[in-house]
């Protein structure tokens, strides 16, 4: 098996959901968007005006395609095996509330990509576990900068059934790439701003900062440039009971784009292609492995409104 360590941190860049059961929490108030530049002129300021009863369908598919890691008997325990996976989504009918907007993503497909050498009860696990979100249902709550405000996700919870890496991504999809964030300041073209936020990956402790750049607008669509970075100082985390992951380094590096419409809660199209480098040690009372990972991941999404 060769999907391993830490892969479920490539997507933290999606998600703040981590490997919970209990429900998810709205965005922390750090979750805040910062101006680094505003652009030429002409500036005016970009905010979301959804119609309501707006429904949108969405492809979101990820995948590695180059891993190097190093494997174990704990590290198999720990992570088990990383797929990567395709979801077909529906988000809306949209419906106003005073905060903005409020829409159901429903997940109504949901396949997963298993890389090779991996055993069939390896597959059968991971199957199921992608196999699970099929038809379910979670709710979102935006306001006009398309920040989160409030959120039921099911998904967060039952992670004996949800696997790990799947429930991670789909957590918070759209607060990187799906649906932009934008900054309260008017911008023009050349403007950046950047979201930073503390998030939990395999109980660990990571720091990212999202950078956006806006490229082109033409009427409420828009384009942007986006980068991510991911680092975690070096720490203790708790796997399980009797399992603890020391936190040596870790990097991850994103770049990507997305085209985006003020009128839509789903980016029309985004991809991204991430780097990362992982040095841990898996300590159980019995003894300490060193394990070192690097792991390249091409995610994409496409979508298109229905009504």
């Amino acid at each position: 098996m060769k999907n391993i360590i830490l892969s479920a941190c490539l997507f933290a860049s999606l998600a703040t959901v981590g490997c919970k059961k209990n429900k998810t929490t709205p965005p922390p108030p750090e979750l805040s968007v910062r101006l680094v530049d505003p652009g030429q002129t002409p500036l005016e300021a970009l905010r979301y005006a959804i119609p309501p009863d707006t429904v949108v369908k969405t492809l979101l598919d990820i995948r590695d395609v180059d891993v190097a890691a190093e494997e174990t008997e704990d590290s198999e325990d720990a992570f088990g095996v990383l797929p990567g996976f395709t979801l077909r989504m529906h988000a809306g009918p949209t419906v106003l509330i005073p905060q903005g907007f409020r829409y159901i993503l429903r997940i109504s497909q949901a396949k997963s990509v298993l890389p090779d050498g991996v055993t069939d009860r390896q597959t059968q696990e991971v199957d199921q576990g992608v196999a699970a979100l099929r038809g379910m249902r979670g709710r979102f709550d935006i306001n006009t900068q398309g920040i989160v405000v409030d959120a039921d996700v099911p998904w967060a919870q039952g992670q004996e059934r949800i696997h790990p890496r799947v429930a991670i991504t789909i957590g918070n999809v759209r607060s990187a790439i799906a649906t932009i964030p934008l900054p309260l300041e008017p911008v023009g073209i050349g403007a950046v701003w950047e979201v930073r936020r503390p998030l939990r990956i395999w109980s660990a402790r990571v720091t990212q900062v999202t950078r956006y750049e806006l490229t082109d607008r033409v009427g409420d669509r828009f384009r942007v440039t986006v980068t991510v970075q991911q680092t975690a100082a070096p720490q203790v985390a708790d796997l399980n009971p009797e399992l603890e992951m020391h936190v040596r380094s870790y990097e991850m590096h994103a770049r990507g784009h997305a085209l985006a419409d003020l009128g839509l809660p789903v980016a029309l199209e985004a991809s991204l292609e991430a780097s990362s480098a992982a040095d841990i040690a898996l300590v159980s009372p019995e003894k300490t492995e060193p394990l070192m990972s690097t792991r390249r991941t091409v995610l994409r999404l496409i979508s298109k409104k229905e009504r």
